[in-house]
């Protein structure tokens, strides 16, 4: 399962029609790239590559010619990844055990792989001797990642993760929101904590809360999607209870009309840690209750008018920011430090940066709690931020 979602995710899956003879290989020039969503019609075929490189492919369902599929993957992604980001990645483990394997994902590095992608996690998990990515961190986002060695430990961590995304609400939870209770998380195998630094603190004074909003993809054409908000949302205040933010009940009921596009319930805490003004940075936890594609940084712009910083994608705009000169100075000196030490993490992060002028996304995976999939018992474990977001910190002096 896992390994067909990276194929079509790397836009490397054909679509051809007629027969293909047993092992017999084609060129796919002339085949057309199908999406997770295309139904096959009658005659037709999906192909996948022989190799990560070149044009020749065979179909799919074939067991490698020479019968150690396994064994000459693994020699291959050893061989492709030089002794050096080997040595780099197994310097940022923050745990591993005979089970898992946890990980500080640096910014810049994708988690699997994709189009544009020289290098992922995917691709070093045998450095970490793991052989399973059971979740993911958007390529520019850091911090902790779980990793799994074996079949076992992955099975169990995968439902743990996929319980997060079929998470629902009910209008008993919507009520505790209004009176300021918080949803309880004492029944949730995976808690996750991120820092994210936005452009301004959140709307009304509020200083912790919830975040109810719902979201859909929406595809770009191109084997790309963008998060939206669908129908009705709102912003609760966790310290007086009430609505700090939101659209209307008319617009709320919308989101599960027939006519609308398909949404799934999504839900985010958040607190203020610390804040450089009123219309300054301001550093925020964030507790995603529910596991959607780019919940943290649609809710954050969107819901809460409070961009994070560097997300160009979901309404950042450096150019109205008074204090963008102060990153532009820890990128100069980011990069200088970068040259002179030779850091390969760092030089990553700034060749996957969308312009020499862009400001880096400031979101971080700061702790992962989850239940060990062996033991069962509840295993925490915390990454330091990164250099560019440590640095931003101080320079607005965000202390808490």
């Amino acid at each position: 399962g896992s390994a067909v979602h990276l194929l079509f995710r790397a836009r490397v899956v054909r679509v051809g029609r007629g027969a293909l003879g047993e092992g017999v290989e084609r060129d796919a020039r002339s085949l057309r790239r199908a999406g997770r969503a295309r139904t096959l019609a009658p005659g037709e075929f999906l192909a996948v590559p022989i190799a990560r490189e070149g044009w020749t492919w065979r179909e799919y369902g074939d067991e490698d010619a020479n019968g150690d599929g396994d064994a000459t993957r693994r020699a291959r992604d050893r061989d492709g990844a030089s002794e050096a980001l080997v040595e780099a990645i197994r310097a940022r483990v923050l745990h591993a055990d005979e089970h898992v394997t946890v990980v500080d994902k640096p910014p810049g590095l994708a988690t699997t792989r994709g189009n544009g992608v020289d290098v992922s996690v995917y691709d070093l998990r045998h450095a970490l001797d793991s052989e399973y990515v059971v979740h993911r961190l958007d390529r520019d986002t850091s911090g902790v990642l779980v990793l799994a060695r074996t079949a076992f430990a992955a099975n169990r961590l995968n439902a743990m993760f996929a319980k997060k995304s079929r998470m629902d609400f009910t209008e008993i939870m919507r009520a505790d929101m209004e009176r300021g209770d918080a949803p309880s998380l004492s029944n949730d195998p995976v808690v996750k904590t991120y820092w994210a630094l936005t452009s301004n603190p959140p709307p009304r004074g509020a200083r912790s809360g919830w975040i109810e909003a719902p979201l859909t993809e929406v595809g770009d054409g191109d084997g790309y999607s963008t998060a939206r908000l669908v129908g009705g949302w709102r912003v609760y205040d966790a310290k007086g209870g009430g609505v700090v933010v939101g659209t209307g009940e008319s617009m709320r009921d919308k989101s599960n009309d027939a006519g609308s596009p398909a949404s799934k319930a999504a839900m985010t805490h958040f607190k203020v840690l610390a804040s450089a003004g009123e219309d300054g940075p301001t550093l925020l936890e964030l507790t995603p209750i529910t596991g959607r594609k780019h919940q943290l940084r649609v809710h954050l712009a969107k819901a809460l008018s409070s961009p994070i910083i560097g997300d160009y994608k979901y309404g950042f705009n450096d150019r109205r920011a008074p204090w963008k000169s102060r990153f532009t100075d820890i990128e100069s000196a980011d990069v200088e430090s970068a040259e002179e030490s030779a850091d390969f993490w760092r030089k990553l992060r700034r060749a996957s940066l969308r312009g020499v002028s862009k400001i880096p996304l400031h979101l971080h995976a700061r702790a992962l709690q989850f239940v060990h999939p062996e033991s069962g018992v509840s295993t925490r474990v915390v990454a330091e931020p990164p250099p560019h977001f440590a640095a931003a910190l101080r320079a607005f002096d965000l202390k808490f």
